[in-house]
């Protein structure tokens, strides 16, 4: 069982809590690098308030979210070629953080050069703008294949999940639900799977086998839980016409917006080498839940025709996910949960190896998937995929 205490750490993202130190020791990707053109946006980010913004020049910066002279939001501010100007009283601020301009000062005032506005460095890669939110020197960005390999990238901002982080990471990991919440899109994924789990240099990885209508063959599918919190699969391949070579790997971020809200972020990265062609936009849905409350049926009743009671779920993978997710509630209770030791091992080591690297931070130490090695972080390739295999490939992988 997960204890209070324990959901207590695993859960929080402030500054100074145990869990949100460990996640600003990671890079986070905060938006879609081709969506930040000549307007700043407002974003939080670990429940701290920030600006994102592009400079005249094209350089990304991350502000914090109130200008250092009277509290304006600079997101209403006006990019300039050397920054953010505050749309109040003119303040200017490059992506730094340094002050540029103080209007109204004489000519000669040094004001300025007192006063250093929050800010955080800022990458680029893959198709998505990424954040730094820890302590100086800032680690690497992992270069995983899906972010940095040749091929075709598609990334979507699709929602965000009214809910805690982990219970959007917990989904991602848990094999057994797509027997039961997906039966009816995936009806080849109906059946148990027989799962192998274990820990990764980067995370963490299920491995589900699942007998396939075809006699002698099984469905072979291998998910990887990233550090901070990237879940990869493969099932994308699903929607390739033509598919040969490296499958592709559907990538879902869920970035801390606070405690209780988290942004859904998605990548589809299909390889260079795979001639495939999508039949359908791979990331067309959004991340959207059913609204579940006492009463909800009597609520959105119109007019004098009868009620219908009950919830009809969309046949949306995604939009299945974020409504059960949803009806766990803002934090769930896990201290209440009955946990099986069999097909919940994995969640339950999950949250072991997530308590293990937060106490990692805690002694000073580096958490598990930073990457500091230069020569290792040229491309990491992450297996993240979904094939067929033969009984015999079966048998051997379960030896």
């Amino acid at each position: 069982m997960t204890t209070r205490e324990e959901n207590e750490s695993l859960t929080r993202v402030g500054r100074s809590t145990p869990m949100g130190e460990f996640w600003r020791r990671y890079w986070i990707p905060i938006g879609i690098s081709a969506e930040l053109k000549d307007k700043p946006t407002f974003v939080r980010v670990l429940g701290e308030d920030l600006v994102l913004f592009r400079d005249g020049k094209g350089k990304a910066g991350l502000l914090g979210a109130l200008c250092s002279h009277r509290r304006a939001n600079l997101c209403l501010g006006t990019v300039t070629p050397e920054g953010l100007r505050c749309r109040y009283h003119g303040w200017l601020f490059d992506t730094e953080g340094t002050v540029l301009q103080t209007p109204g000062e004489p000519p000669d005032s040094t004001f300025k050069d007192s006063i250093h506005h929050p800010a955080y460095p800022v990458e680029e890669l893959g198709s998505l703008i990424f954040a730094y939110l820890g302590p100086q020197p800032a680690p690497p960005l992992p270069r995983y294949d899906f972010l940095a390999a040749e091929g075709e990238r598609h990334a979507k901002i699709t929602g965000v999940a009214n809910c805690n982080w982990l219970q959007c990471v917990e989904n991602g990991i848990d094999p057994l639900h797509v027997s039961f919440a997906h039966s009816d899109v995936w009806t080849d994924l109906e059946g148990e799977p027989d799962t192998d789990f274990e820990e990764t240099d980067y995370g963490f990885v299920h491995k589900a086998y699942r007998p396939t209508d075809k006699p002698g063959t099984y469905n072979y599918r291998e998910h990887h839980l990233l550090m901070p919190g990237i879940s990869c699969g493969g099932s994308q391949q699903r929607n390739l016409e033509g598919a040969a070579g490296t499958p592709p790997v559907s990538c879902r971020w869920s970035v801390p917006i606070d405690d209780t809200h988290t942004l859904i972020i998605r990548l589809v990265f299909k390889p260079a080498d795979n001639p495939g062609r999508f039949t359908k936009d791979p990331i067309a849905v959004a991340w959207k839940s059913l609204d579940i409350e006492p009463y909800q049926e009597y609520k959105q009743q119109g007019g004098e025709e009868p009620v219908t009671l009950g919830y009809t779920m969309s046949r949306v993978i995604a939009a299945q996910d974020a409504t059960i997710i949803g009806s766990l509630g803002p934090i769930v209770d896990r201290e209440n949960e009955n946990s099986s030791p069999e097909t919940d091992y994995g969640i339950l080591a999950l949250r072991s190896m997530y308590l293990k690297e937060v106490e990692k931070v805690r002694r000073g130490e580096d958490p598990k998937g930073t990457v500091k090695d230069k020569e290792k972080n040229r491309l990491i390739v992450i297996p993240a995929y979904e094939y067929s295999i033969s009984e015999e490939q079966y048998r051997q992988r379960k030896a």
